[in-house]
């Protein structure tokens, strides 16, 4: 069982995964058209979005360590809920255009963080 402290973590981290997918496959550009991403922007969200992956197993290996096989498995569902809420809500609708601009920028540390923390307090 997880520490109750750290379960929302697990899906904010799907909604900033989720969010970044559709940097990467070009949506959100459509939707904001006029949005300048730089290229340090961009290099920052797409090893955000590789990094959580990685960081995601990490964190679920070791939280299964320390406390059960179940409480890996409720940070891979946690994970998916938020990747499925957010698309299932369309959560890119609720950003404006100088928000998700951030939201790129603060992926990276955002994911290492949560990450970090479902390892330590999990």
């Amino acid at each position: 069982m997880l520490n109750p402290i750290v379960i929302p973590i697990m899906p904010i981290l799907g909604i900033i995964t989720a969010n970044i997918n559709e940097l990467i496959r070009g949506e959100s550009l459509v939707r904001f058209p006029k949005l300048q991403l730089g290229v340090k922007t961009f290099n920052l969200a797409v090893a955000a979005f590789t990094v959580v992956w990685f960081a995601l197993l990490i964190a679920a290996i070791d939280v299964s360590n320390a406390n059960s096989v179940l409480a890996g498995i409720e940070v891979m569902a946690l994970f998916l809920a938020g990747i499925g809420a957010y698309t299932l809500f369309n959560g890119g609708r609720l950003l404006g255009e100088k928000s998700q601009l951030w939201l790129y920028r603060l992926a990276l540390p955002t994911v290492l963080a949560g990450s970090f923390f479902v390892s330590q307090f999990g």
